[in-house]
């Protein structure tokens, strides 16, 4: 059996990833997949994708930040 982590009195500390966390990383892959084919139709670019990717990620965060409150 795996030890794992344990915290200062000996108990066991359970690490959880958050769902909603989960979904958003697969969905920037997602959309840099897309954004990569529209990239290569559009000829962008690689400031122009840069941003767009930047602007995605804030954008994430921000709808992501929101669900916490």
């Amino acid at each position: 059996m795996p030890t794992g982590a344990r915290g200062r009195d000996g108990r066991r500390i359970l690490i959880s990833v958050d769902s909603g966390l989960i979904l958003l990383v697969f969905l920037a892959l997602l959309f840099a997949w897309l954004l990569n084919k529209v990239r290569r139709f559009f000829r962008l670019g690689p400031v122009a994708y840069g941003g767009v990717m930047v602007v995605f990620v804030v954008a994430m965060l921000l709808i992501w930040g929101q669900q916490q409150g």
